[in-house]
Parts: C-alpha cells; structure tokens; sequence
C-alpha cells in the first residue's frame, strides 16, 4: 500500500508516497481502507516544524517529535473509510461498515489502509453522509467540544470566536450557536459572508475592526489563530470570563497561562477525544444542526500541495485527501 511520508523537516515537497507493508489486524483491531482524510495544521506545522513560541519550543519539538526527522513519519489525524476486516474479538465492527477513526497525536493515516484497537478513536458514519463531509468535521468539532466543556459554556452566554474560518473556527461558530451561546465571530472581511453562514449573530473583519477596542465584553473569548493573548483581549473578557487558548503565539504566553484562572487549555489526554464525540459530531451533522465546511480536496497524489494549500494559512474550513 501507498503512504504519504515525512522523512525529513522541510517545505510540501519532502512528502512523497512510498510503498509500505500493508498492516493486519490483531486481536480487538479494526483494518480500515481510507476514502478520505485531512491535511490540517498540526499536519503542516510538524511537517515544517513551523510551530508557535518561537526557536525554544521548535527546539524542544523536535526533541519530543524527532530532532532530524519525525519519529512518525506517516501524518495524518484522522482518516474515513470502510472496514476490510476484523481481527479476533471484534464485535461492534464488520467487514463493509463505513467508519471514521483517529490514532490522536500518534497520527499515522495519510495512508491507504490502518488498524484501529480498542484504545483508537472509531465511530460508524450515518448513512447519507459522504466520506468527505464526514472526516471535514472530526478535528475541528472536537477541539470544539473539548474547549466548550473545559470552561462549562452555557446558554445564553456571549463568545467572541477569534479566527472564525478555519477547521476549527467554522465548526466552533456553529457547536456554539447550537448550545445556546451569543456568537460573534472574528475573520478576515474575505469570509465574513461564510462566517454570517454559519449562524454567527455578529461577524467582525479584524482587517476593519480591533474586537478589543470597540468597548464590548464578553463571557467567553477563543483563539484560534494565536493573536489574541490573555494579555491583550483581557479588557474585552468579562469579569469572571474565560479565555480558551487554542494556540499560541510564544513560548511566554504558554508559560503565563498556567498561573491565570482565567486562561483555559486542553491536551491530547482529554476525555472528550473519544469515539462517542465523534458520533455525536456525525449526529449533528446528519440532523442538520452543523455542516461541514471544505476548504478544497485533493486527491491523494496530490497531498503535497495539500500541504502548501495549509501552509498559505488562508484556507476557509478542512483541506480535504481523497483516495480512489
């Protein structure tokens, strides 16, 4: 089988598809055929090891993910597909179920076929979603929902989402706005139609207006994109608001949030990354209360330019792979 590999640090072009042995599955695994899966952030920013915080936590990145080359070698958070077989044990899977499934930060599944154990993310997809629509809401709707019930969003509550159009942003506009919240949602004045779209109650073009200046306050504030520090939206927090911090824009930011209350994060350990998230996302999906939102699609030989579309940080949603 095909796999798309990393075998050193460097621009899309050091992804390139080889030939690896196609994995069997064990007792309690699940083998599935990959139809589709994505190229998002994490992908391109271990890839290029163009991480936020700057030099030292590039540093200690790579001491963790591997200093010359990844130690994993094959991307790839998430992957939809169908089951082509069960090993011993495996009951609530069979052959021909449609599926989507994560190895979380082990990644692993820019590739043709993988095997999922008890300790992997899998869920069935519903029927009449598509392979694509199905993957396109996996990693951004579930750092959705594990940052909203990290700081015990509630309705009637006002959010200011920073970031708004990205995999993580579209998805947390629309879960918010479902949970009863008062959506205002910061992008580019490029996407401000697709953010409204989404269900936001306000949209803000940061390249017309600083959220932080206009004299508003809100419950909860998320950054999605890294240039909205506690340090800087703290006047636009209300008195008891939460700040959630996706991402960071340097290494100080990340170390001051671990003193400050007010300042929420999550890890890869969290609980919410689970196979019942991921069939509840697919349920929303299925029921209408979200939708996906794709950027573009690739075809799998096509993955390097995947990548480059990341890179650009302009993409609007999930860059979507598709395999034959």
């Amino acid at each position: 089988m095909r796999a798309a590999v990393v075998d050193r640090y460097g621009p899309p072009e050091v992804v390139t598809l080889r030939e690896v042995p196609k994995p069997v599955p064990g007792e309690n695994e699940v083998l599935v055929r990959a139809r589709a899966t994505t190229v998002n952030s994490g992908d391109a920013r271990v890839r290029g090891i163009n991480v936020p915080g700057g030099p030292l936590f590039a540093f200690l990145m790579r001491l963790s993910l591997g200093f010359d080359r990844p130690k994993q070698p094959v991307g790839g958070f998430e992957m939809a597909g169908v089951v082509e077989a069960v090993g011993p044990g495996v009951s609530a899977f069979k052959p021909g179920d449609r599926v989507v499934g994560s190895h979380g930060f082990r990644f692993g599944l820019h590739q043709e076929y993988a095997t999922f154990s008890k300790d992997d993310v899998l869920a069935h997809i519903p029927d009449g979603l598509s392979d694509e629509d199905a993957v396109a809401v996996l990693f951004g709707g579930t750092t959705s929902v594990m940052f909203f019930r990290a700081c015990a969003l509630k309705a009637g509550e006002s959010i200011l989402i920073n970031g708004a159009s990205g995999s993580v942003g579209t998805m947390a506009v629309q879960i918010a706005k479902s949970m009863g919240a008062e959506v205002t949602a910061v992008c580019s004045a490029a996407n401000v139609v697709l953010v409204r779209s989404l269900g936001a109650d306000h949209v803000i073009a940061y390249d017309r207006e600083d959220f932080t200046r206009n004299g508003k306050r809100y419950d909860v504030i998320m950054d999605n994109h890294g240039n909205a520090p506690f340090s800087r939206v703290k006047g636009a927090l209300a008195p008891d608001g939460r700040h959630l911090m996706v991402i960071f824009d340097k290494l100080s930011t990340f170390v001051s949030a671990k003193w400050n209350k007010q300042v929420v994060e999550v890890n890869q350990d969290d609980d919410a990354w689970n196979s019942a998230t991921y069939a509840h996302l697919l349920d929303l999906v299925a029921r209408g209360v979200i939708r996906p939102v794709i950027d573009s699609s690739y075809d799998f030989e096509d993955i390097a330019e995947a990548h480059r579309r990341v890179d650009t940080g302009r993409k609007a949603g999930s860059v979507v792979v598709t395999f034959a």
